[in-house]
């Protein structure tokens, strides 16, 4: 749920609690932070630039994405 340039993303894991090295099945952890660009070609060549891997490039509602982990650990999704 969301609008034009943020959304919220509720996710309900099945089965039972895991290691927190999952986030897609932990409960009560983060899972990941989403932000919404305009440009998603620079913020991913800025993010390269920085040192940090991009992977799982998607194309689906509501638009194009991809995702990288920062230092700590957190997944971060990029999205336009």
């Amino acid at each position: 749920m969301g609008g034009a340039d943020s959304y919220l993303a509720v996710y309900a894991g099945l089965g039972a609690q895991v290691a927190a090295g999952n986030s897609y099945g932990l409960r009560g952890g983060l899972n990941h932070i989403g932000i919404v660009v305009d440009d998603l070609d620079a913020v991913e060549a800025r993010v390269k630039a920085q040192g940090y891997e991009p992977v799982n490039h998607a194309d689906y509602e509501p638009g194009r994405r991809f995702y990288f982990r920062e230092e700590n650990g957190i997944e971060i999704e990029v999205v336009s």
